[in-house]
């Protein structure tokens, strides 16, 4: 069957209902910060015990994200999408049924974590699939929704929460976000060859597009991820993102408590986060785009620089007009921090197959996000303070910068022989008359 041939390429429908999960779902963990302080006056749990569930959450991702990343290789993102989706309504209705605080564990902790692993993973491979031109420009609309989602989420929970509580607004966020979730994911496709239709840009030049088996496709993508995880840039991309994530994990789960102790409202301290993350996403946009043009590793230096040093500010923040200046500057570096990482990786690996490679930086950046969500409500428990906890996140974003540019230049993909560990039947044919003959 044919399917009648769009005006618009459907690389950019894809696109487009990646950002509307991203909206949906994909940014429930990044709001969290926004419950610590009513569940801690409900229940008197400690910060410390309250935000182990982000930690968890985090590991979750961590330790699933490889095995996801597989199964989007294996299976494509659709699937994937569909157990994201039923494990978002498990968590929250989870979460708004919760009375000890292992209940937020389990939520938090289980299946929000699950959700956050089979988005960030199944949408960003996607997206390397349906592009062979203009990657930085869909990825950068895409990393903007992910920006986006968590400041309309965390202004509507905490609106929410100041004329109702903490259960309605899971409840709302429960039903509401995940029946539009499942019906975007029923329009979703993993791949351009799922409708017969080449990606934007064309077929990849110099191969033909060869129908191999199962068996052989499973495995070209294993040899070709063995050939990724042997170069010293994969390690250290998985490093960069455990440092970055640390870092802003500190800012977006701890700056409501920070800004709250320091005088300001519940509910301007809440407009605080979602204004950094609504400014995060111009950065999420416009950094794949600098990154595709001026090269990816430069640009992600400098917004590792961006997020790093305007945390300073908040030793000294302490007026309300202060910190939403804080979390537009700050929103500049935090939205380019993380936007980069598919173009780095296409630039140092070449049009193929990503998603265990993504699984993996990504268990990098959820281990930054655990121990930077955690920490900060343990040092707040030993010193009364979040100074110690400021530091770190300055220091981990400087000390990312300084390994990107250490890492190998990237006018050059490093695996060009990776098919040299293949049989003759799995490798690819050049085509005819092309550079490779």
């Amino acid at each position: 069957m044919h399917l009648p041939r769009l005006k618009i390429h459907y690389a950019w429908v894809i696109i487009g209902l990646s950002a509307l999960l991203y909206l949906g779902g994909g940014s429930i963990t990044q709001a969290f910060g926004v419950v610590i302080l009513p569940l801690q006056s409900e229940y008197g749990w400690s910060q410390g015990s309250i935000t182990l569930a982000y930690g968890i959450s985090a590991i979750m991702s961590a330790a699933l994200s490889p095995v996801i990343g597989m199964a989007t290789d294996r299976y494509g993102g659709r699937p994937v999408l569909f157990v994201g989706v039923a494990c978002f309504f498990i968590g929250t209705a989870v979460s708004a049924l919760a009375t000890d605080v292992w209940h937020i564990w389990l939520s938090y902790g289980l299946f929000l974590g699950v959700t956050q692993a089979c988005l960030n993973i199944a949408l960003i491979t996607t997206a390397t699939y349906w592009f062979r031109e203009k990657l930085g420009v869909g990825v950068g609309l895409l990393q903007c929704a992910q920006g986006v989602g968590p400041a309309g989420t965390t202004l509507l929970i905490g609106l929410l929460l100041a004329h109702y509580d903490w259960r309605v607004a899971f409840w709302s966020l429960g039903i509401g976000c995940g029946t539009a979730m499942a019906i975007v994911v029923f329009f979703f496709r993993s791949k351009p060859a799922d409708m017969g239709i080449d990606p934007f840009g064309g077929q990849w030049p110099g191969v033909v597009n060869q129908q191999f088996t199962r068996e052989i496709r499973m495995l070209r993508d294993k040899v070709r991820a063995a050939s990724i995880q042997s170069t010293s840039a994969f390690w250290k991309l998985v490093f960069i993102h455990y440092l970055g994530c640390l870092s802003h994990a500190i800012v977006i789960v701890y700056i409501i408590p920070i800004a709250v102790l320091a005088g300001v409202g519940p509910v301007a301290a809440a407009g605080v986060l979602s204004t950094l993350a609504l400014v995060s996403g111009l950065t999420r946009f416009l950094t794949p785009v600098l990154a595709d043009s001026f090269g990816a590793r430069g640009t992600m230096a400098v917004f590792y620089v961006l997020q790093g040093l305007p945390v300073l500010m908040l030793f000294w923040t302490n007026d309300t007009w202060n910190f939403y200046l804080f979390a537009v500057i700050f929103g500049i570096g935090y939205g380019g921090e993380g936007s980069a990482f598919p173009i780095i990786n296409r630039s140092y690996y070449g049009e193929g197959s990503l998603g265990r490679s993504f699984g993996w930086q990504l268990s990098g950046a959820m281990l930054g996000m655990a121990t930077g969500g955690w920490i900060g409500g343990v040092m707040f428990g030993f010193f009364g303070d979040y100074v110690l906890t400021i530091a770190l996140s300055v220091a981990t974003s400087l000390a990312g910068a300084v390994v990107i540019m250490s890492m190998d230049r990237t006018d050059r993909i490093l695996i060009l022989d990776w098919e040299e560990g293949l049989p003759d039947e799995a490798r690819s044919v050049p085509l005819r008359g092309s550079a490779a003959d």
